[in-house]
């Protein structure tokens, strides 16, 4: 009989990831449009009422990410600030506790939450206690068993509004206090998502031995120092309990400062993927305002469903970890300096479209038409390099995107799979491999899809339009010749051709490499595999 060490070893061979490289070091700093973003929204927040301004801000911010950053201005600040707030007060009205007592801190008043004179948590003779050179309370940590408590804390008051109360939760109380000023909800690795016990397997972890920190919130104007001494409490505890391993999610991209996270240890990361924030209309007093969702309920195909903009640009979400006892196994070695990690490619990076191609004869007259049935969005410079499996021919391609809308760049790389080849519009499934800032890290996960090489590239400048119903149609202006494409719905393309002046016999499901090997014959040219515009590329 195998021992229980030779099985998580078997297990951890026939693991399937995605790695790439990170420097969790370098992520500890907010992306320069949220620096800028922040200050604004911090300008508009309401100066009255009793609400969690750093709440509001971060739904603000989250908000914010759903519009193309060249229409944010002010009035879109204030309007998002605005609906923002009218979502909080909602929550905050329907609580079935005192209101200005949690957020007693903001008000300047209270000796012991206080946000302009914040007391500092520390221990001392082996006491935990909050103090300042004025004041000086004890603080109790202990487990919190009313549920009441837990749901407050973790799923009206924290940010992420959704509690995950599966495990133990733990809070500081001020001695003698009810109701905690700050708690940490906790779930078991036994009951966590197959990613993220794939990702403690590769790091050596038995992923029945760890636990996941879900929730921290403090009520404003907490003591300073609590994140990492409730951290630090939290492991302790479950060290004793002989757990290998505490992880958590964070956020660099509105990071102030260094996290307060790593301050608490967990400062090795677990695993990366993608930032995507959604949002759902809620009707509060006769009004549409959108709330902040981290799961899109089931009947979503009945509301509007809005999701951060693809010009927004966004950072990683990281998973990080710290480890509490040794290791059941040695982790993968490609992990060991911690320098690569697991990139998870979530359910929604793979997405079905439906497109025609379009021959254009004139850019002149083809723009005049597309502003009758579409509005124009923007334009960008896009080089496709497209990577052939060596091993295999049959193997689908990758196809690495480098796309620059003149004010930052995209890198993608990206699986397509036909799944019709009896229809007048081409359906395909597209799945995302990496999609990111850095064409490094996209050409690593490449070389780990298997024998990949570069078989062809292509430059292009694309014009995107939208049109009603969810349609896009694009303009591309290759250096052999200009096509349009229409994607969206069967019906909906097939509409939009036709107001274009097309018919189905001139629909083309070509792909460019087709379309430029037809044109160099035509024109009687050498084949270039690398076609840039001037026709300069590598022959």
């Amino acid at each position: 009989m195998k021992s229980p060490t030779n099985i998580l070893k078997e297990k951890q061979k026939r693991l399937n990831l995605n790695i790439i490289n990170y420097d969790l070091e370098k992520m500890w700093k907010a992306h320069p449009l949220i620096n800028s973003l922040r200050e604004r929204v911090i300008r508009a927040l309401p100066k009255d009422g009793f609400y969690d301004p750093q709440d509001l801000e971060h739904q603000a911010l989250f908000r914010l990410t759903t519009f193309d950053p060249k229409d944010i201005n002010d009035e879109i600040i204030n309007f998002v600030v605005q609906e923002q707030y009218a979502v909080m007060q909602d929550r905050l009205s329907k609580l079935d506790f005192d209101v200005e007592y949690l957020f007693r801190g903001i008000k300047g008043k209270y000796h012991d939450l206080n946000v302009e004179d914040r007391l500092e948590l520390c221990w001392e003779n082996d006491k935990l206690v909050a103090k300042n050179d004025n004041r000086s309370f004890n603080v109790e940590f202990r487990t919190v068993h009313d549920e009441r408590i837990v749901s407050l804390f973790s799923n009206e008051l924290h940010y992420i509004h959704r509690d995950r109360p599966k495990g133990e939760t733990f809070g500081f109380y001020f001695v003698g206090d009810e109701i905690p000023w700050a708690i940490e909800t906790t779930e078991p690795s036994a009951i966590a998502k197959q990613y993220k016990r794939d990702a403690l397997l590769a790091n050596g972890i038995d992923p029945n031995k760890a636990v996941e920190l879900t929730r921290f919130y403090t009520l404003p104007g907490a003591p300073t120092n609590s994140i990492s001494l409730m951290d630090g409490l939290v492991a302790k505890y479950y060290k004793e309990k002989g757990m290998e391993a505490l992880f958590t999610t964070t956020m660099p991209m509105y990071s102030k400062t260094k996290s307060t996270t790593i301050s608490g240890g967990l400062n090795k990361p677990l695993l990366v993927k993608d930032l995507r924030h959604k949002f759902i209309p809620s009707r509060i007093n006769g009004q549409t305002y959108y709330r902040h969702v981290t799961t899109v309920p089931e009947d979503h195909d009945e509301i509007e469903v809005i999701t951060t903009h693809p010009n927004f640009p966004t950072m990683l979400v990281v998973e990080v970890f710290r480890v509490l006892s040794e290791r059941s196994i040695e982790p993968l070695p490609i992990l060991n300096d911690h320098k690569k990690v697991i990139y998870v490619m979530q359910r929604d990076h793979s997405s079905t479209e439906e497109e025609v191609k379009l021959p254009v004869e004139s850019i002149s007259d083809i723009l005049n038409k597309i502003r009758t049935v579409g509005k124009y969005s923007r334009t960008e410079y896009i080089r496709d390099v497209v990577y052939g499996d060596k091993s295999s021919k049959e193997a689908k391609k990758i196809r690495l995107r480098i796309s620059d809308n003149l004010e930052y760049s995209l890198v993608e790389a990206t699986r397509k799979y036909r799944i019709t080849e009896d229809s007048d519009v081409k359906r395909e499934v597209e799945e995302t491999i990496y999609k990111g800032s850095s064409e490094d890290e996209a050409l690593s996960m490449i070389e780990l899809q298997g024998e990949f090489a570069e078989e062809n590239s292509y430059e292009k400048t694309r014009m995107y339009f939208n049109a009603d119903g969810g349609a896009e149609i694009t303009l591309d202006i290759y250096p052999f010749g200009a096509w349009v494409e229409v994607e969206g719905s069967e019906e909906k393309v097939k509409h939009i051709a036709s107001k274009l002046g097309y018919s189905k016999k001139e629909f083309i499901l070509d792909s460019a490499d087709d379309l430029y090997l037809e044109w160099k014959k035509k024109h009687n040219l050498p084949e270039q595999w690398d076609v840039r515009f001037g026709l300069i590329g590598k022959k």
